[in-house]
């Protein structure tokens, strides 16, 4: 089934439009095809309703109510002040996205607000997506890591969350821009990566091998890899090692191996290519040739 099928069994059916930031009360709201549709429920009988919950993911937009702080930043926004705020006024957005739902939109943030200091500000896109935004007054609390948030919200909701953290800004001239940029690098990266937390450092690579033509990444993969470009074991091990800052006590932990076993996996990969991936920056053009390896795939 296709939107145009959809169109003409109900022809009231509308796409849900970002702008607006919230869905109208008299359509019932549902996921299709990277879409959020709705459609009229006068128009929907009790079957109707009954197969479309079905075959299509319902979409809640029950949003908490904006808080003056919230609204401030709206206004933040559209006004783009080239004001220098300096280190003590600066802040940063962590862009968010939920994909498992339903779920309660203002237990999350009574959830979230656990780890911050004073009242968290978020800016919702739609009912699953949004911003967290960290102030100078609320930042998290000592030693709490938004991975630790990521777990909490997981095990606790029954939601499954991304969280992409932003650079920190000391003036809002580009914040408009900046918004965009990080929602753009954040789908990028949930498109390229299962895990949960990712730092806006950490996104540079895809955007390198994204410039590459298919011919360049496969090249960079064969050259580089050889026939490790097939075992996804070695390639596990190889890249757990460059994410663990080339530490092989780290490594083996997370690998659940002997420190001996990932020597000898190490081992076999310089045997084979010739490259130590012990040096920083032959370990860099390994980890984009996996990373090429990955796209190509």
């Amino acid at each position: 089934m296709d939107l145009q099928r959809l169109k003409k069994l109900y022809p009231s059916m509308v796409e849900f439009s970002k702008k607006k930031k919230d869905t109208l009360p008299d359509f019932n709201w549902y996921q299709f095809q990277n879409k959020i549709i709705g459609i009229a429920k006068q128009e929907l009988t009790e079957r109707d309703k009954m197969l479309l919950d079905t075959f299509l993911t319902p979409y809640y937009s029950q949003l908490p109510a904006q808080t003056i702080k919230e609204k401030k930043w709206e206004g933040r926004i559209q006004e783009r002040n080239d004001q220098n705020l300096g280190r003590d006024g600066r802040y940063r957005f962590i862009f968010f996205k939920i994909e498992k739902g339903p779920f309660d939109a203002t237990i999350f943030k009574e959830t979230l607000q656990a780890f911050f200091r004073s009242d968290v500000s978020i800016l919702w896109n739609t009912s699953n997506e949004g911003f967290i935004i960290e102030e100078p007054n609320s930042f998290l609390e000592e030693d709490l890591t938004y991975h630790h948030i990521a777990d909490t919200l997981m095990s606790e909701l029954y939601v499954k969350i991304m969280l992409f953290i932003g650079p920190y800004l000391e003036n809002d001239k580009e914040l408009d821009d900046y918004i965009q940029q990080l929602t753009q690098m954040a789908e990028l990266s949930f498109r390229k990566t299962d895990t949960s937390v990712i730092d806006y450092t950490e996104v540079y690579p895809f955007f390198l091998i994204e410039t590459l033509s298919p011919k360049q990444r496969e090249q960079l993969s064969e050259w580089i890899l050889k026939e490790f470009s097939t075992d996804s074991e070695a390639l596990e091990t190889i890249r757990m090692f460059i994410q663990c800052n080339l530490n092989a006590s780290e490594t083996a932990k997370k690998l659940y191996i002997h420190r001996n076993s990932l020597q000898y996996r190490l081992d076999k990969f310089y045997e084979s290519t010739g490259i130590d991936v012990k040096q920083f920056d032959k370990a860099f053009t390994v980890y984009l040739a996996i990373l090429a390896n990955m796209h190509n795939r």
